[in-house]
């Protein structure tokens, strides 16, 4: 506690204090009857002020550690700890609230737990049983490909994948929320990053004639294989989402330092400067309407929180109505080395 809180806190002892004894000096004043010496009034006047300056030092001193000693009770576990280590009935009352508030607190929070274990345990269960019907549904569309119209399979391929999207998307977005549990940081190289994150979307490249072009360079890297393909798909389908007919799609690798960075680059539209800073939040979609009737907003978002997670960094780069260019970038860190050999 600093003095200026403690005088903020104290205004109103201090104040009756300091009009006590305006009083007694204005009786003195004015009572002509009452007879003191200069020197004796003197010595009153120098007593009272050392006897004030006392009382502030001391009860300054008592009350900062009184604050100190509840600030650390409260940032202990206070439900298992006495309330009688307070001297103060005061400081034992609010003790007992902070206890009996963080009871009830523990008592929600097993609660939330509880409820949400089970409706993690029942959204695990209907995607793994979503992906069954879809993977039918896959299986039913090839099979009858040579007797569909080209447009219908085209169409109904398309629809299949985003709901496949979409069940991935829920899956990654409740695993991000545990991710302590379910990552493991391995060494890859960026071409079996980019070569795994592709391959969902080899049809899409044909339906849209998109060109790819993809360097030879090969780095290896440090990171979560699983999820760091999972962001480069979504910036991938992204960039497909976005791009026009015949338009192409670079895939770029470089090294710079410790970093190692991949990027992904599409022509078409751009993104507005003023939303440059909004790519990544949730529910953007672009003021200049981006091609996006479908699109939620979720995908970079989501990849933004994982590279986050993962300690890769995801950034973004545009001109507007010329091209968009995605950047993941490792760092071959001490820390991230460390964690590999736990």
């Amino acid at each position: 506690m600093r003095f200026m809180d403690y005088m903020k806190e104290k205004g109103l002892s201090l104040l009756f204090l300091l009009l006590a004894f305006l009083f007694a000096l204005l009786v003195y004043r004015l009572d002509s009857r009452f007879h003191i010496s200069k020197s004796n009034a003197d010595y009153i006047v120098m007593g009272w002020g050392l006897l004030l300056l006392t009382f502030l030092m001391i009860d300054f001193l008592t009350t900062r550690s009184r604050s100190t000693k509840f600030k650390n009770y409260c940032r202990t576990k206070a439900i298992g700890e006495p309330t009688d280590e307070f001297s103060f009935p005061s400081d034992r009352q609010k003790a007992e609230l902070v206890r009996e508030l963080e009871q009830e607190f523990e008592r929600y929070r097993a609660q939330i737990i509880s409820e949400s274990a089970e409706e993690m345990e029942f959204i695990t269960k209907w995607l793994h049983d979503v992906k069954v019907p879809i993977a039918a549904s896959r299986l039913i569309l090839e099979s009858e490909e040579d007797q569909l119209p080209a447009d219908f399979y085209k169409n109904m391929d398309k629809e299949l994948f985003s709901i496949e999207e979409s069940a991935m998307r829920v899956f990654y977005e409740m695993k991000s929320n545990r991710f302590s549990d379910d990552y493991k940081i391995t060494e890859t190289t960026t071409k079996k990053l980019i070569s795994r994150a592709l391959k969902p979307y080899s049809s899409f490249f044909q339906y849209k004639d998109l060109s790819l072009s993809i360097d030879e360079q090969d780095f290896d890297v440090l990171t979560d294989e699983k999820w760091s393909s999972y962001i480069l798909s979504q910036v991938i389908s992204n960039a497909v989402k976005y791009s026009s007919q015949g338009d192409r799609i670079e895939l770029s690798t470089s090294r710079s330092g410790r970093n190692v960075t991949i990027s992904i680059k599409n022509f078409g539209e751009g993104i507005a400067e003023e939303d440059l800073e909004r790519v990544f939040s949730k529910g953007y979609t672009s003021t200049e309407g981006r091609n996006g009737g479908k699109a939620t907003g979720y995908g970079l978002y989501l990849s933004k929180k994982l590279s986050d997670l993962l300690g890769h960094s995801l950034t973004v780069e545009s001109k507007c109505r010329e091209y968009v260019i995605f950047h993941l970038s490792f760092t071959d860190s001490d820390t991230i080395h460390k964690v590999t050999k736990l």
